[in-house]
C-alpha cells in the first residue's frame, strides 16, 4: 500500500560525477560508486549518502580524490579487509577496516584505498564543497 511516504525510498543511482573527484578512473578501478540519498533522489532530504563496494585495490592505485573540505561535517565508514589512506589536514594516517571516521567541518581531506576490499560509506549533511 503506497502512501505519502512512498517517496522517501529510492533506489540507489549510479555516482558518475563528484566534485574533486576522477569518478570515471575509480569506477573502472575499483568499482562503482553509487548515490543512496541526497536531495536529488529526494528533495526533502539533507543528507548525503554515498557507497563504493571495492572488490579489489589494484595495485598502485593512484589517489583519485583531490583534497577539498565541505561546509558540514562528514563521516567515513570502511567495512571489511580494506586498508585506505587518509590525509586530514595534511596529516597522513593509514588504517583498515572495520573502522569510522570523523570530518569537522571545513577540514581539508582526502581518501584512497590502499589494498585488500570492502565497502566505503559516506554520510554528510548537504553542504558545499570548496
Amino acid at each position: 500500500m503506497a502512501g505519502n511516504t512512498q517517496r522517501f525510498i529510492v533506489p540507489a543511482q549510479l555516482a558518475e560525477q563528484i566534485p574533486h573527484h576522477d569518478m570515471s578512473r575509480a569506477s573502472e578501478e575499483l568499482g562503482p560508486a553509487y548515490f543512496y540519498m541526497s536531495n536529488s533522489l529526494v528533495p526533502e532530504a539533507d543528507i548525503y549518502a554515498s557507497g563504493r563496494h571495492v572488490k579489489q585495490v589494484p595495485v598502485d592505485f593512484k589517489p583519485h580524490i583531490e583534497p577539498h573540505k565541505h561546509q558540514v561535517s562528514k563521516v567515513y565508514i570502511i567495512l571489511g579487509d580494506l586498508t585506505v589512506e587518509l590525509i586530514l589536514d595534511g596529516e597522513k594516517h593509514e588504517f583498515s577496516g572495520p573502522a569510522g571516521i570523523f570530518i569537522p567541518a571545513g577540514m581539508m581531506h582526502t581518501i584512497r584505498p590502499l589494498r585488500g576490499s570492502g565497502y566505503i560509506t559516506t554520510v554528510m549533511r548537504s553542504g558545499k564543497y570548496e
